[in-house]
């Protein structure tokens, strides 16, 4: 491989795991890390066999809206948990909204259809910092999780019930 598309390959990937990763500490009770596995749980397809062809290629079926509804079915299933299943929704769903704006897309209507959704063209650098940004600003505004944040937070005498629970977990 060559180190161009390594490099790519890193950015994206850790990209998936900074946004699911802010989305689930952000919006939900779920252990965080739960934002980082299952952000980066689409790309599961890159080690399916290339003889087993489509629909399980790289943005197959598991970038897929089915997909996505699946896994968040079988987060409630086995965790009888709301915010679990968010937070699976979250964290896929943020993966498919990034690759969404690639050129390559992903299949949002699929099995219904096979052609790509928006297909953007804005995958790089500027959307990455853009994704990380976002994901920094997430953090800031629904958590305690960066240190300026805390500071700020113990500033103001009291903090609301939803802090208050956020600092107890982050404890």
């Amino acid at each position: 491989m060559e180190a161009e598309r390594a490099l790519f390959l890193v950015g994206a990937f850790a990209t998936h795991a900074v946004v699911g990763y802010a989305l689930v500490r952000g919006f939900t009770d779920a252990d965080p890390r739960l934002g980082i596995a299952l952000g980066l749980f689409p790309d599961v397809d890159f080690w399916f066999p290339a003889a087993w062809g489509w629909p399980f290629v790289h943005r197959g079926l598991t970038h897929t809206p089915l997909f996505a509804a699946a896994i968040v079915f079988g987060a409630y299933v086995v965790r009888r948990n709301r915010s679990d299943a968010l937070a699976a929704g979250l964290a896929i769903g943020s993966h498919l909204a990034i690759d969404s704006l690639s050129p390559m897309g992903i299949k949002w209507l699929f099995p219904l259809g096979t052609t790509t959704g928006l297909g953007v063209p804005v995958h790089g650098m500027v959307a990455t910092l853009l994704w990380w940004t976002a994901s920094i600003g997430v953090l800031l505004w629904r958590t305690d999780e960066l240190p300026s944040n805390r500071h700020r937070s113990s500033d103001s005498g009291a903090a609301s019930g939803h802090d208050e629970k956020l600092s107890r977990r982050s404890d």
